[in-house]
């Protein structure tokens, strides 16, 4: 609710906007209506009903009769007001009067047990001027015509004052349904953007294809979505190009790579050839990493991998590689098996990087351990000396080394990285006293967990 009244909100601009045009219709509305009234009601004031009190104070009944007391206010109201009179009737037919009473009200004397209203104006101060009305008094209640004073007054601030109990309520809680109702419609109008704003907030590099969804979107923001969706698709191919870009050179390369390869092995043995065929095995590395970033970013089909199966086969291929490095290679498992949906070429691509990365920087000694969780996750632990903690994010950027001259071409943890979000996971390094845990999780929801049928990185 606090939000609604940000200068920024649109549900509090629609709500103060609409309120601020109710209120000065209604406004409008209500001095359109008393410009009517001044047009069709009377201009001549009528008989002033404040001395009605006075005339009910003086009268009573005395032996039968109805008699008029000189009381205060009716002697100071016949000072003020030397025309002023009245005649009180029974409804037994008594009377009585007060004032010379105009003549052309006798003929109205005889008949007023049966008049219920009446309503006469003249010119200001003229005893013609009359009303009448029904007063509880002394003597019972009584039907009282009188005249001969005017209310000070007009009788359209009079309908003003007597309409205000209507107007100003029917004023002001349209404007108050607004704050109540607006808000509440708005939200409902605006509830299909909840959709696409999760969507958005979803989308990041590694969500080439997806656009928002519009079929929920009120029309008026269909434009922003599409402007949105146009820029989404602008990207996508700017990614797709780059991609293509890194899987076309990666190509070209390995022919020379190859025929050079051939070259130098063919040549007589020195230390200066032992070098060159170094500096190309590098490079084949380094292009089919490229290739691998490529290849193991668009997974177009989901199969059920047995990741216990899968990290024993990695562990025994990686076993003589480790062992001729100096390292004692385990492998430890929580659960015999745990079945996930994923792409088996390129989880085993990944935890083979993870395991040739502990080879390479584990320090040349000590074991390496590959362990499956029941949860999914997949650590790889060395005893080697560690990476700085704030080393531990870059080293998934590609092309970062923790040491400068080292074989590889910084590229293996970066795809490891992209593998895991291609399956809904994540890689990270967990911190301990010594060595360095690799832990590579992946989305696992149960024996039913399901997958799209594509995931693009």
């Amino acid at each position: 609710m606090i939000r609604m009244f940000s200068r920024r909100s649109l549900k509090g601009k629609l709500v103060f906007r609409f309120a601020m045009v109710l209120g000065v219709l209604m406004i409008v509305m209500n001095i359109g209506f008393l410009v009517f009234l001044g047009y069709v009601l009377p201009t001549k004031n009528d008989a002033d009903d404040a001395v009605r009190p006075k005339i009910a104070a003086a009268l009573s009944s005395e032996d039968g009769r109805l008699v008029i007391t000189s009381t205060e206010g009716l002697s100071k109201l016949a000072r003020e007001v030397s025309a002023f009179w009245f005649v009180a009737r029974h409804p037994d037919g008594r009377s009585v009067s007060f004032g010379a009473v105009p003549p052309q009200y006798a003929s109205l004397l005889p008949i007023m047990g049966d008049i219920h209203f009446l309503d006469v104006r003249g010119e200001d101060n003229s005893p013609i001027t009359a009303n009448f009305a029904e007063l509880d008094t002394a003597a019972g209640s009584l039907k009282v015509m009188y005249g001969g004073t005017v209310a000070a007054r007009s009788y359209l601030a009079k309908v003003m004052l007597g309409m205000s109990v209507l107007y100003v309520p029917f004023t002001l809680i349209p404007i108050g349904l607004v704050f109540l109702a607006l808000p509440i419609l708005v939200g409902r109008a605006l509830s299909g953007l909840k959709l696409t704003i999760s969507r958005a907030a979803s989308i990041d590099a590694n969500s080439l294809g997806m656009r928002l969804p519009k079929d929920d979107v009120v029309l008026e923001l269909h434009p922003l979505v599409d402007s949105f969706n146009s820029a989404l698709g602008r990207i996508d191919e700017d990614v797709s190009q780059r991609r293509r870009f890194f899987a076309n050179a990666a190509h070209e390369l390995r022919t020379p790579i190859a025929i050079l390869q051939t070259r130098l092995e063919a040549s007589a043995p020195s230390p200066e050839r032992q070098r060159l065929l170094m500096d190309v095995a590098r490079l084949a590395q380094t292009a089919e990493q490229l290739l691998d970033m490529q290849r193991f970013g668009a997974i177009q089909a989901w199969s059920d991998v047995d990741l216990v199966d899968l990290c024993r086969k990695v562990v025994a291929d990686s076993a003589p590689m480790a062992i001729s490095a100096g390292y004692d290679l385990a492998f430890e498992a929580e659960t015999p098996s745990l079945v996930v949906k994923g792409d088996r070429d390129s989880l085993e691509r990944a935890v083979g990087n993870l395991v040739r990365n502990a080879i390479e920087h584990g320090g040349g000694t000590g074991n390496i351990r590959v362990e499956v969780t029941r949860d999914a996750a997949i650590d790889v632990v060395d005893d080697g000396p560690g990476i700085p903690k704030e080393e531990r994010e870059k080293v998934f950027e590609p092309f970062y080394r923790t040491k400068p001259k080292s074989t590889g071409a910084g590229l293996g943890l970066s795809i490891v990285r992209q593998i895991a979000q291609t399956h809904h996971g994540y890689v990270t390094v967990i911190s301990q006293v010594w060595g360095t845990r690799f832990r590579l999780k992946l989305a696992y929801t149960g024996a039913d967990q399901s997958w799209p049928a594509a995931c693009t990185v």
